[in-house]
């Protein structure tokens, strides 16, 4: 059995909410709820009841032209017919008084029409604000006029002018004939549902998600229907704010899922609009967990600027050399031991490229197994077949030779470095006599390197940047910590820390767990350091090796002192005994 229609209706005096109630008993279809008031009165009304679960709101004259404006469901209005206009006239016809129409133009366009078809002589003013009904009503007064006809919004402002305003009352051809409209209105609305539920219901049978949402952003309609769904469309959102036209199919990571997503813009009552068709990829790829994630621009920087390197002096010294590179979008190679600061340096580059509003893709040579290697280099959906995006391509130095030339094989031969912004890092904590595995990349890409000092290097750094970070580390574990002991802080100083500053971060959160006065003692240091002690042994990369060619000797050498002179190449030459010229020559040997 079809449902009833609920209708709201707002009659502005009360013989017309009889006369609605009346008419509403004629059509089965509805169910009729009526109150009494006009205007504001009106709306006060409407707002206080519509959202009770009516499908429309019936009113007349101004009170409807005001609900249309605020009304969340919609409103259908009683018109002033003819035959309202004709009944009202016959009340005057043998008054030999002069009277006028005074009204909206609902009222005196009708009014127009009758006086042509009936040959009729009538003064018909049309206002279109409140504003307007004291002059008009005073230059009538002054002309002879006695009666006006009118609506219920003029009808008071008449007689407090001193004119006696006849109403004109809406018969039930113009009530009937609204009712009929409103039950036209609401079938359409239903049959309309009805055709969303039905197109809903096909689309989520083809498995996919579909999303369609304006270039700003506001969501049209929603298939997808997953606990993620705020991630997913915040994601969607953020494509929809490049330049870029969108119509392409992509791979994405969002919330550690991999999805593969169809874009197409189209267009939506004059507004560009975006639909997105996507499925999460049957393929197991977890963002960590296999080694893979998609991140957006927000993530990156809440990553960095909450990182240990971005309070570094390091950081700040090395700001004008990514400004210097990211001029141009050519690959850039990473060097460091473990823990230097790669991964900053990267998220960094990418921070302050063009191309920030893009993916930012993390592959991490360390944690990939082979099914994921497999996909990365003979999927279509393979982010090296995508565009525009910053790939960075951390510990190449964990790929077996194989692998590696396999990878630079398919960068090279698909222009996977020209479509895309490629990073690389390699740590440089490596076994004696294993064989560099970045000069290749280096070599065939052109890679501009940056080089990442060890802590040890950088005892200025070891010092301030602890001491900023215990601000962190206060209001992650609710510390009131001020700072170290002299000699608690030369002790950190003078530790060689073989695991750079993801050894120091972590040390210094459990020194901040262990203490419960105000500074960090010298001896509560000590017993961390002697624990780091046991714990690393010292590393081959801290022996300098003597077997192999001079010119590769002598730019190890040139690297370090130009760490230690924080990238002064003045100072740097100048300690070395030679001039900058030759300190460049030495630095870019073999690149």
């Amino acid at each position: 059995m079809k449902r009833k229609y609920r209708i709201l209706g707002i009659a502005p005096y009360l013989n017309l909410k009889n006369a609605m109630v009346a008419a509403a008993e004629k059509y089965e279809e509805i169910e009729m709820t009526v109150y009494t008031g006009n205007l504001e009165d009106g709306v006060q009304l409407a707002l206080q009841h519509m959202n009770q679960g009516f499908d429309l709101i019936l009113s007349r004259g101004g009170t409807a032209e005001m609900l249309q404006k605020v009304a969340s469901i919609p409103v259908v209005e009683i018109p002033i017919t003819i035959n309202d206009l004709l009944r009202a006239t016959l009340l005057l016809e043998n008054l030999t008084e002069p009277y006028a129409i005074v009204g909206y133009p609902n009222i005196t366009r009708p009014a127009n029409i009758l006086c042509e078809m009936m040959n009729y002589h009538m003064n018909i003013v049309t206002i279109h604000h409140p504003d307007e009904l004291d002059e008009v009503l005073r230059t009538l007064k002054e002309e002879g006029y006695n009666f006006v006809l009118c609506d219920v919004i003029t009808e008071m402002v008449t007689r407090q002018a001193g004119l006696e305003p006849i109403l004109i009352l809406s018969g039930s051809e113009g009530i009937e004939s609204a009712m009929e409209s409103s039950i036209n209105m609401c079938n359409a609305i239903e049959e309309t549902k009805a055709r969303s539920r039905l197109f809903t219901e096909a689309l989520q049978m083809q498995g996919m998600g579909t999303i369609i949402m304006k270039k700003e952003g506001t969501v049209l309609f929603s298939t997808y229907n997953k606990e993620n769904i705020a991630s997913v469309i915040g994601y969607l959102r953020h494509l929809t704010e490049n330049s870029q036209p969108i119509s392409a199919k992509a791979f994405h990571m969002i919330d550690n899922g991999l999805y593969s997503i169809l874009a197409e813009e189209t267009d939506f009552l004059g507004e560009a609009c975006c639909i997105f068709c996507l499925e999460q990829n049957p393929f197991p790829v977890g963002g960590g967990k296999h080694g893979i994630r998609f991140s957006s621009y927000t993530e990156i920087s809440v990553m960095y600027s909450g990182s240990f390197y971005s309070l570094t002096a390091s950081a700040r010294l090395m700001e004008e050399k990514v400004r210097m590179i990211n001029q141009n979008m050519v690959p850039v190679m990473i060097l460091g031991e473990r823990g230097s600061g790669k991964n900053e340096m990267a998220a960094k580059l990418f921070l302050e490229s063009s191309m920030k509003k893009y993916p930012y893709v993390t592959i991490d040579c360390q944690v990939i197994n082979d099914r994921t290697w497999n996909y990365m280099v003979s999927n279509y959906n393979s982010p090296f077949n995508d565009q525009n995006n910053t790939i960075f391509i951390s510990n190449i130095q964990s790929l077996s030779k194989s692998q590696q030339n396999q990878l630079l094989s398919l960068l090279v031969d698909t222009n996977a470095y020209k479509r895309n912004r490629i990073i690389f890092s390699c740590s440089q904590t490596l076994d004696a006599g294993i064989e560099d595995p970045s000069k290749n990349f280096i070599d065939y890409l052109a890679c501009m390197t940056i080089y990442m000092p060890p802590l040890r290097e950088l005892a200025d750094d070891i010092q301030n940047s602890s001491k900023l970070y215990l601000n962190t580390l206060n209001v992650e574990l609710s510390r009131q910590i001020v700072g170290f002991t002299p000699e608690a802080l030369m002790l950190l100083s003078a530790y060689q820390w073989p695991d750079n500053f993801l050894q120091l971060k972590r040390v210094l959160t459990e020194l901040a767990m262990l203490t419960s006065t105000a500074y960090i003692q010298y001896d509560t240091v000590y017993q961390a350091i002697e624990k780091e002690k046991r714990q690393y042994v010292p590393t081959t990369s801290a022996v300098f090796d003597y077997d192999r060619p001079l010119s590769e000797m002598t730019r190890e050498i040139v690297k370090v002192v130009l760490s230690q002179c924080s990238g002064n190449q003045t100072l740097a030459a100048k300690k070395l005994g030679i001039g900058r010229t030759t300190l460049w020559r030495y630095l870019n040997e073999g690149n």
